[in-house]
């Protein structure tokens, strides 16, 4: 739980900066690098192996990178608002230490008011392409809706696809495997063996 809350917090403070220039040389419009490491990663377009023609990546650019680096989006949640959303994507690895999907409902204040990052399903090793999606409403009082794909770790990962849609209340939504829950108690108070 404390994983998923402190990669909940890394990722939305994480500054967002424009892609540069992919292999194509033009930037990849409306998409931002953002994370704690983005320096450490090679992000852009190629047309090799992909399922549409066209796919972006993320690649580990030093042997141990430290953090993660991810292609996102952020837009004002106007035409999304008292909805359920849905963004997918198809998602392929190689050596990928963890690669996953997210989608993060803003509220006021910078306040989170929905996020959920497959922090308990993480796309790991190499893999075939395969579709993944998360699902989150989007509450009155939301002021933005940020998604994306992130690598952390060592190895490549690859996006085909994405698609962000409303889908209807009979979709659930995404939660977090149930972790062991917290002790009512504080224990070993005098650290006896």
């Amino acid at each position: 739980m404390i994983a998923r809350l402190l990669a909940g917090t890394a990722l939305a403070l994480a500054l967002a900066a424009p892609v540069q220039a992919n292999e194509f040389g033009t930037p990849l419009k409306g998409w931002w690098v953002a994370g704690t490491a983005p320096q450490d990663y090679e992000l852009g377009l190629t047309t090799t192996g992909c399922q549409s023609g066209k796919c972006a990546f993320i690649k580990a650019n030093i042997a141990n990178p430290h953090g993660f680096a991810t292609l996102m989006q952020q837009l004002a949640p106007d035409n999304y608002l008292g909805k359920r959303l849905r963004v997918s994507a198809s998602l392929r690895t190689e050596e990928a230490a963890k690669a996953q999907l997210w989608l993060r409902i803003d509220g006021p204040n910078g306040q989170p008011l929905g996020f959920y990052n497959m922090d308990d399903r993480p796309v790991t090793g190499t893999t075939g392409w395969k579709r993944y999606e998360v699902v989150l409403d989007v509450p009155a009082q939301a002021v933005g809706v940020a998604f994306g794909y992130f690598l952390f770790g060592k190895g490549e990962v690859w996006a085909d696809g994405f698609k962000l849609e409303a889908v209807g209340k009979e979709v659930p939504v995404s939660v977090a495997a149930a972790s062991k829950p917290l002790p009512k108690n504080p224990a070993n108070m005098n650290f006896d063996q």
